[in-house]
């Protein structure tokens, strides 16, 4: 490109050139394939919209690829039930629910459910860091096997059904304009090579695009749950996973709320939008595979920037989903007192969590230890003991935790794996006394 030559000046020469001297030369195959790719991206995307709050409606207007995607899912949405149920449904098709939680045990009833719902899904794999929540590093034995404890006290009252609260998040929000302002660029470039058909189909996408998303970021989200019979128990318990256990103690109904509330999401005009939605992403897509091949060379290039950026930001954005969610869905708990640990040794969490499900009800600790550490073996056999001792209503002493050999038929290998493990307990239990008191 020559030194007093503008860039729009040079993409207007060389369309024209590419016209004269290449007539079989042009992207068109290219441009007509573009709009087919990122539809599960595009999903994802859309799918955050309503998580944004109000900020949403801003969101989304720009070029993008995948739409014949979100066409198909709106319409698959509706085909599988009446207009009138629509919203769990669309829920599910979006991916704001349907992912299978950890497994919860419950400590006062001993319930175990081996999968849990959506909500509790979004807890086991919340980065509690960004949130705030800094993590307490707890037990100085390092261990192949470190974990991380959430817990979880609900005080307020999980508000459902129509009163719930909406869910709020930030992250990322910023992103979308960059996506904007790319095809709002490529629009004026067409413009400025009076290369109307271009303009045309690109200002088409952003206009399809931005109004589904209005329509969605308008939705509210609604948190649906069982309630339970009169006169049960507190619903106190905990998710099990791999490398965390979280920790919820609450009303039942509010433990229920996480662990198999359902949530949906409520649209204006509901099916019917829906459907008016839909039609509008397919006739984008109708119209920019019939038109976008007919393009100039410097039309088909700006449409395939604009799909470009745009993809690219959709795909960060549904690779960012459960940050988003996790950020935005804990506001529906209504702010429950949260603490982190990062503990050092499984040991060291499981004790953690018997204290939390243990220390003020009748629960026997090792009910809670065998979900997450063996307690065959005899020094674990000795350690529930110790535990067990150390929690009990009248044995606990002002000292802080001790001890005393209760087992005379350990070998010296297993005393020692038994002084590891009740320097693990030690140390949650100073922790825990720390954060809650002793009563």
């Amino acid at each position: 490109m020559p030194f007093n030559q503008s860039p729009l000046n040079f993409f207007t020469s060389a369309s024209a050139y590419s016209r004269l001297s290449w007539p079989h030369y042009d992207l068109g195959f290219a441009s007509g394939i573009a709009i087919f790719f990122g539809g599960k991206a595009a999903i994802s995307t859309l799918a955050l919209q309503p998580l944004y709050g109000r900020t949403g409606i801003w969101h989304g207007w720009y070029n993008a690829p995948g739409c014949h995607a979100i066409a198909w899912e709106m319409v698959r949405t509706l085909l599988r039930g009446p207009f009138s149920s629509y919203s769990e449904r669309l829920s599910l098709s979006l991916g704001l629910d349907g992912k299978k939680g950890p497994k919860y045990i419950a400590s006062h009833s001993g319930t175990v459910m081996q999968h849990t719902r959506h909500l509790a899904y979004v807890l086991d794999k919340s980065d509690w860091r960004s949130m705030g929540c800094e993590p307490v590093d707890v037990g100085q034995r390092h261990s192949p096997t470190p974990m991380q404890l959430i817990i979880m006290d609900f005080k307020n009252t999980v508000l459902t059904g129509d009163d719930t609260l909406p869910p709020r998040s930030s992250r990322y929000s910023s992103l979308p304009i960059i996506a904007s302002i790319a095809s709002i660029g490529a629009c004026a470039t067409c413009a400025y090579v009076e290369d109307w058909l271009s303009f045309g189909m690109i200002l088409l996408g952003m206009v399809s695009s931005g109004i589904t998303s209005f329509i969605m970021s308008t939705g509210s989200v609604t948190l649906e749950r069982l309630q339970p019979a009169d006169g049960v128990p507190p619903g106190d318990g905990m998710l099990l996973s791999d490398n965390r256990i979280v920790i919820l103690r609450g009303n039942e109904e509010d433990v229920n709320a996480v662990t198999k509330g359902k949530l949906r999401l409520k649209i204006k005009g509901g099916g019917y939008t829906l459907l008016s939605c839909a039609s509008i992403a397919l006739l984008q897509v109708t119209l920019q595979l019939i038109y976008m091949p007919s393009a100039s060379l410097t039309g088909q290039f700006m449409f395939l920037l604009s799909l470009l950026v745009s993809g690219g930001c959709n795909l960060y954005l549904s690779a960012k989903e459960d940050d988003v969610q996790s950020s935005a869905l804990i506001t529906l708990l209504n702010t429950p007192e949260v603490k982190t640990y990062q503990t050092n040794s499984r040991t060291t969490a499981a004790v953690l969590a018997c204290l939390a499900l243990c220390w003020k009800s009748s629960t026997p600790p090792t009910q809670v230890l065998q979900e997450i550490v063996p307690i065959g073996p005899r020094p674990w056999e000795a350690l529930s003991e110790i535990l067990a001792e150390n929690i009990k209503p009248t044995s606990r002493s002002a000292e802080g935790f001790r001890y005393q050999w209760l087992r005379n038929d350990l070998s010296g290998q297993e005393r020692q794996l038994l002084t590891d493990l009740i320097g693990d307990a030690h140390a949650a239990y100073d922790q825990y006394i720390q954060d809650y008191g002793e009563h």
